[in-house]
Formats: structure tokens, C-alpha cells, sequence
């Protein structure tokens, strides 16, 4: 075919800069110009709208759950006897802030929607706030239950960083996700940060039942030298070091992939879920409907 026939690509005009047609980052840069363009004092303040204030709260309480976590360790270090019931107490509340702050999380979506909408800041406060509280402090509950081996903290790792990956993605996708007809997104793809609440839910039910590392107290130095002779005289491979340093465990214990156990190659099984839980978090093929498209497909069918 000559080139005289050729059919030529045009290509698509640029989209105006204002008006209905403007692009994702023009509208982005207006919305931002709010804030630059304010520099008096405290002006970051007085920007923020009520649905802002309430995703703050969501962050003081994941914040006082990892507080509450180093609390907790500093009254119950190394002691030979159970938690004490104040110890008890603020492991829990460790467990309880984290719902409390999936409650604002919740609130404040509601009252961005009957206040006018939300702002791009808020947006971006919302992930940072479900970061702590869905991501960071679940991680911290379950290393001071006990998830503590080299392979147990990488798998922590991995989790927090998944959750931070999920946040990311979302926040830079979220304008080209397809949307309702009240403006909220149809689904999630992969499964949203505040689902971690499950593990933490588990977790302090794993404080109820007392399965978690150091739930009977530590075995003291003595003790362990005891033990250390004992196996001297037998045979060192009857003794478990790992329960030697500490008495009580997760559900379903550790596994040895390799190594000898206490070191390198051991790990809580409890580990693999949190790896999972940071897997499914990242998926590009896991799509979950969010609770606003539910609803609007029951009301839908409901009255055709």
C-alpha cells in the first residue's frame, strides 16, 4: 500500500485545562492550590473540615495501641510469673484501640459525604491513618504476643509493607477507578487494609485463652542452666531452647525449616498467615465490591 493511501494516526487532542474536560492532575493541582496559597499562621489547621479531624482520631488510636504494646512490655520484661492484671489490661486495650479506630474510619467518610464531600487532603490522611492503625499497629501486637524469630519479624515486615503498598496504589488509582452513582468506588482490588482487624480480633483471643508467648511468665536463668546440665548429661537434642526461654506459646507453635530450633530457621505458623494477609492485600486480581456497591445492587434488585 503506498503512503499516499496509508491511513495516518492522529493523534488524540490534549484535554483543556479548565472546564468539564480538564485532566486528573489539573483538577488535583486546583484543588491543591487551597493550601499553598494560605500562609498564615497554623494554616494547615484551618484547613482541615470535620471528616479531617475525625481521620485524625483514627491515627491516635493506632498510635495508643503501639503505646500500649511497649507498655505492656516494659511491665511483664523477662518476669519469672504470669502478666500481672494491670499488664493484662493494657495488652487488651493494645487490642481494643484499633477497632475504635476503624469506627472513625468509618465516620469520617460519612461525614465528608454530608458535609459537601472530601478533600484530597483528607484522602491522603485517611491511608496514612489506616496505615497505623490496619497495618503498623497489628504488626506490633503480633511481635509482642510473640511473633519474635528472624523469620517471624520478616514476615511482620512483609505484611506492614504490603499494607503500604496498598495504600499507595490506591491513593494513585483512585481517580480512574470506576465509580457509583453516589461518587464511591464499585471495588477494591485486593482486599482493603481495616480487614486486618481480623487478625487482631484473633489475636486477642488469643490473649483470652492465654496462648501467647510469655502468658505463664519466663524461665529464669537459673532454670535455663538447670536444663542446660540436664541436657549435658542426656542428649542436647531432647531439649526445645525455644521453650526453655519462655513458657507458653502461639497457636500451632513454631515449625523448623531449618537450623536448629530458637534459631534462623524456626518460625510461628502464625507467620504464614500474616504473609497471606499481605499477599491478598497486593493482588491485582482480587476485586472486592465495596459496601456502598452492595448496597446499591440490593436496592436495585429490590425494585426491578
Amino acid at each position: 500500500m503506498s503512503s499516499a493511501t496509508t491511513p495516518q494516526l492522529r493523534k488524540r487532542p490534549a484535554e483543556p485545562a479548565t472546564g468539564r474536560g480538564a485532566s486528573v492532575e489539573e483538577e488535583k493541582e486546583k484543588l491543591l492550590r487551597q493550601y499553598n496559597n494560605d500562609d498564615g499562621h497554623f494554616s494547615l489547621v484551618r484547613n482541615f473540615r470535620l471528616a479531617d479531624l475525625i481521620t485524625v482520631s483514627n491515627a491516635v488510636c493506632g498510635t495508643l495501641s503501639i503505646f500500649c504494646c511497649i507498655h505492656y512490655s516494659a511491665l511483664t520484661s523477662n518476669l519469672p510469673t504470669a502478666p500481672s492484671a494491670e499488664a493484662i489490661r493494657t495488652l487488651y486495650l493494645a487490642h481494643l484501640f484499633p477497632i475504635l479506630g476503624f469506627g472513625f474510619d468509618a465516620l469520617d467518610g460519612r461525614v465528608a459525604r454530608m458535609t459537601g464531600g472530601g478533600s484530597l487532603l483528607g484522602q491522603e490522611l485517611d491511608s496514612l491513618a489506616d496505615l497505623i492503625s490496619f497495618g503498623v499497629a497489628p504488626a506490633t501486637l503480633a511481635y509482642t504476643l510473640g511473633l519474635r524469630l528472624p523469620l517471624d519479624i520478616l514476615s511482620l515486615l512483609f505484611f506492614a509493607s504490603c499494607g503500604l503498598a496498598r495504600l499507595a496504589r490506591f491513593n494513585a488509582t483512585v481517580a480512574l477507578m470506576p465509580k457509583g452513582g453516589s461518587g464511591s468506588v464499585k471495588y477494591f482490588t485486593g482486599i482493603p487494609i481495616p480487614s486486618s482487624l481480623g487478625l487482631t480480633a484473633f489475636m486477642a483471643s488469643c490473649v483470652k485463652m492465654g496462648k501467647f508467648v510469655g502468658a505463664q511468665g519466663w524461665v529464669t536463668s537459673s532454670v535455663a542452666k538447670g536444663l542446660g546440665k540436664l541436657a549435658g548429661a542426656t542428649s542436647s537434642s531432647v531439649v526445645d531452647w525455644a521453650a526453655v526461654r519462655k513458657q507458653g506459646d502461639l497457636p500451632g507453635g513454631t515449625v523448623l525449616l531449618f537450623g536448629e530450633h530458637g534459631g534462623m530457621g524456626e518460625v510461628h505458623l502464625l507467620s504464614f498467615v500474616f504473609l497471606a494477609w499481605g499477599a491478598a492485600m497486593v493482588s491485582k486480581t482480587l476485586k472486592v465490591r465495596t459496601y456502598h456497591a452492595l448496597r446499591q445492587d440490593v436496592y436495585t434488585d429490590h425494585w426491578m
